[in-house]
């Protein structure tokens, strides 16, 4: 007795095909869109870490995927000043942004 799957197409037709290509574009999209929160996130912890700590000078560098955030901190008096400087690519080219926070020590 025949089930008739012997006749069945192999492989994929042309329209599921592009829904995986659709799929898979908007996908990369989503990703490259999530860069600049991803910076800002980072840039945050560092300024948070900074004003917790005991007002003492200090710098690096975090990176998360695609993503470099330079940071500086500095005391004054009671109060101390980050500067942070964030960096990704984007389509046209690297974007650079750069953040100054000024807080008071704990």
């Amino acid at each position: 007795m025949s089930t008739g799957s012997d006749n069945a197409p192999r492989g994929f037709i042309l329209a599921e095909a592009l829904v995986a290509l659709l799929i898979i574009g908007v996908v990369f999209l989503g990703l490259e869109g999530s860069l600049p929160i991803v910076a800002a996130r980072i840039a945050e912890t560092r300024r948070e870490r900074a004003f917790a700590s005991a007002c003492a000078t200090s710098s690096g560098v975090d990176s998360v995927s695609a993503v470099t955030v330079g940071w500086t901190a500095s005391p004054d008096g009671q109060l101390v000043h980050v500067a942070q400087t964030s960096r990704y690519r984007q389509k046209v080219g690297d974007r650079v942004e750069h953040y100054d926070a000024l807080g008071t020590c704990q």
